[in-house]
């Protein structure tokens, strides 16, 4: 990835502009001169396969070769087997520094980040205009202030494609370099927004001293706005106009894109910001079309992002199985839907990732985030989804839900599960995002959360009871888990949310009485009412004691669903989840689409042979062949990945069948078209010990030591933590689970932004090298 970087920013360097192009002229037979102005002229040959030459040996390889690198080490990277001094080196990243005695709003990797994209854009500038200076003006002529124009407009359109060469990165879902690297698709979408600006500043930078440049020679209408009636040939002035006019209409849906997508827009009209982002491919196609080398500094990026959203597309066309979906209070939905339990079969997903949904009652072209709230180990069938109503699409799902309790409820308004399942289709993408399984590496814990985004701590809690519950085997991991110090500080206004949290809760309570390792800070923000106090905990929906012989009853609603559906309602399973499909997609994809587009440019262009007139037509067909060879080569290898899974299960069920006639056994593998939704691992199915003691709300209030009107005082919780934590000292064990903790204060914080401040402007007073923060961001 570095080689692919420095390729970008080192491309119109001397260096590379004199010594490359030299050694590449050879390859393609073309002559090389310097004329007595110092400028290089190539005669014969094929000249025209010398700017590609050097993007397919620096731009190309090097991402395929390190995604190939990767995708080797992915399963090594997922199991946290990274070495201590990466780990430190991640904390280090993640930490914010004070400027003039405040905290600064980025982190040391975000402020690296940020210094590499301007020093990038600042070389690339520095080395474009010397580079440009070479033939700007021709000779014989003045060096004006139009030249000056000129000049800079030229040099910031290589700026422009040198930002849109990495904009597509940080929006691929489990892009390989961010996975890597520890950062998660939420956070790594701020680096997308800064590349977008930087887009959008160095486009409008590359086309306003061209419009200063025409006005002060009076051609500004004749030369940005299109003629119908002219030649297009090289020679003509038709081909000038219709460049200009191809990098405005480019621009314009570039802006377009930009302008929907400040963070007002984001939260308040999300379906425009959603739209009105595809229009990104028109702005791509014609700046393609307005200078078509620019294909080639982000051709293998676009390639990579292109193979996620086909996988995200064949997603679409694959409705899950819905176990339960819930109306809580509060506005709150329970969602719970299956997975496939095949050994490698795509069914695995991480503490801390998330899925997207669809529910086509709602919206078939509508996608949603939602951080699954439920831990692998807890469940091993499927996976949890808790959502608040904070949008009109949430709203309606809200709405749907409700719909579905019509005519029976049980105890405190829950909704009987086999009403809630008729016709509910919902369609998955995922798993996205980093896991947060490194939560196990720390001595002390601090699970800080916020309302509805409590969520991935949640599943962080549950794998905590699971694995202390006996569900892990792995003996050092519940040596750690005994030993580790946990604090939750949880600060909400949904009486539901403890609600739904409260079986876990319990339960680690129940095994830590003493509460040594196992500490609650709960601060309820908002008084409740009499009613809300008095209304009674719903231990049947909590328990799935009415769940026990609903099998039947999913059967029949998705045998009544798949008259309406394509496929029929299945576990999800990620697809493509294998290494070596993967690297199977990305060698065929990126080998194929470079070498399609360099046929047709060879020989000056296999559609321009007749005459340079059919140029946009070239350059059309060299663009669109980057956006359809990955989406074709990625559905193939989905439908190949398909068959070959199906096949498998079949192999797979013949022979556990004939094991099970032979010596009298049972299969293990479950036929989900009649999903039993009694899952015996799951710990939310566990009835709370003092179930009889906690009835209401106001018990559980009581239960928890809850705090009523008040927002956490992180100073204080902190402040006290600290000191605990550094009069306990580092583990002194010869044990080898506790020698991999780390010694420091894990801090995990997923919530509102205020929240976040208030915990970081504390744990850099009271000292970040003893604090490792891991922050969830939501805003996609």
């Amino acid at each position: 990835m570095a080689v692919y970087t420095l390729s970008q920013v080192l491309y119109l360097s001397p260096f590379i502009q004199d010594y490359f192009v030299s050694v590449a002229s050879l390859w393609w037979g073309v002559a090389v001169s310097r004329l007595p102005t110092g400028v290089l002229s190539f005669v014969g040959g094929h000249w025209e396969m010398l700017r590609p030459s050097f993007f397919i040996v620096f731009a190309v390889p090097p991402i395929l070769v390190s995604l190939i690198l990767i995708e080797l080490a992915r399963d090594h990277v997922s199991r946290r087997v990274a070495s201590r001094s990466v780990m430190h080196i991640g904390a280090l990243v993640r930490r914010k520094p004070r400027v003039f005695g405040s905290l600064s709003p980025f982190g040391y990797g975000e402020l690296l980040f940020l210094f590499a994209l301007l020093g990038g854009n600042v070389v690339l500038f520095w080395y474009g205009w010397i580079y440009t200076r070479q033939y700007v003006p021709l000779p014989g002529e003045p060096y004006t202030f139009d030249t000056v124009l000129q000049i800079t407009g030229i040099v910031f359109g290589y700026s422009c494609v040198f930002n849109m060469a990495f904009l597509f990165l940080p929006s691929t879902r489990n892009c390989a370099w961010m996975e890597f690297l520890d950062i998660s698709y939420t956070n790594g979408v701020k680096y997308h927004r800064w590349l977008g600006v930087a887009t959008l500043v160095t486009g409008v930078a590359h086309a306003m001293p061209f419009y200063w440049l025409w006005a002060r020679l009076g051609t500004i209408w004749e030369m940005s706005l299109p003629c119908f009636d002219c030649a297009l040939d090289y020679s003509s002035k038709g081909y000038g106009i219709w460049f200009n006019v191809f990098g405005e209409i480019s621009l314009f849906f570039l802006l377009l894109v930009g302008v929907t997508s400040i963070p007002w827009v984001r939260r308040k009209m999300f379906e425009t910001f959603y739209y009105t982002h595809h229009l990104y491919i028109l702005g791509v196609v014609f700046a393609v079309m307005h200078w078509v080398t620019c294909i080639w500094w982000f051709l293998p990026t676009l390639v990579v992002y292109l193979i996620s959203r086909a996988i995200s597309t064949w997603n679409a066309l694959h409705p899950v199985q819905v176990v339960e979906f819930t109306a809580l209070a509060d506005d709150i939905v329970k969602i719970v839907l299956t997975r496939s339990t095949t050994t490698g079969g795509g069914g695995e997903f991480q503490i801390g990732q998330f899925v997207y949904l669809n529910v086509p009652a709602i919206s078939k072209l509508q996608w949603h985030a939602f951080t699954i709230s439920s831990s692998p180990r807890s469940s091993a069938t499927t996976f949890t989804v808790l959502l608040k109503s904070l949008g009109d699409w949430t709203r309606d799902l809200v709405v749907l839900a409700e719909k579905k309790t019509n005519g029976v409820t049980l105890v405190n308004g829950s909704k009987p599960i086999e009403q809630q399942q008729q016709q509910t289709t919902m369609l998955v993408d995922g798993f996205y995002g980093s896991s947060l399984q490194c939560y196990d590496e720390f001595s002390t814990l601090c699970l800080v959360g916020g309302g509805i985004g409590v969520t991935p701590l949640f599943a962080i809690l549950e794998d905590i009871l699971a694995t202390l519950s006996g569900s892990d085997k792995n003996v050092d991991s519940q040596t750690c888990h005994k030993q580790q110090r946990v604090h939750f500080v949880f600060s909400f206004r949904e009486l539901s949310l403890l609600e739904e949290i409260h079986p876990v809760l319990s339960k680690l309570k129940e095994l830590d009485s003493a509460q040594q390792h196992f500490t609650t800070h709960f601060f309820l923000t908002r008084a409740p009412s009499d009613a809300a106090l008095n209304t009674r905990i719903d231990y049947d929906r909590l328990c799935n004691s009415a769940n026990h012989n609903q099998s039947s009853s999913v059967a029949k609603s998705t045998a009544a669903l798949d008259s309406a559906l394509y496929f029929a309602p299945q576990p999800f399973a990620e697809p493509l989840r294998s290494r070596r499909a993967r690297i199977i997609v990305y060698v065929v994809t990126l080998c194929w689409s470079t070498l399609l587009v360099l046929w047709l440019e060879f020989g000056g262009g296999k559609l321009m042979q007749s005459g340079t007139q059919w140029w946009p037509l070239e350059n059309f067909v060299e663009i669109s062949v980057v956006f359809v060879i990955p989406v074709l080569v990625s559905f193939v290898a989905l439908v190949v990945d398909t068959k070959v899974s199906k096949w498998g299960n079949m192999v797979s069920t013949s022979s556990n069948t004939k094991r099970q006639s032979l010596f009298g056994g049972h299969s293990d593998i479950q036929n989900y078209q009649s999903v039993d939704m009694v899952d015996t691992l799951s710990t939310s199915s566990m009835l709370p010990i003092n179930a009889s003691d906690v009835v209401t709300f106001g018990d559980l209030l009581s239960e928890y030591n809850v705090t009523i009107g008040k927002r956490p005082d992180m100073a204080r919780i902190l402040t006290q933590m600290h000191s605990e934590f550094k009069a306990s000292g580092p583990h002194l064990s010869s044990n080898s689970a506790l020698e991999a903790q780390k010694h420091q204060i894990g801090v995990f914080i997923s919530g509102p932004e205020a929240l976040k401040s208030a915990t970081e402007e504390v744990v850099s007073k009271l000292g970040a090298h003893d604090f490792d923060i891991h922050e969830e961001e939501f805003e996609l």
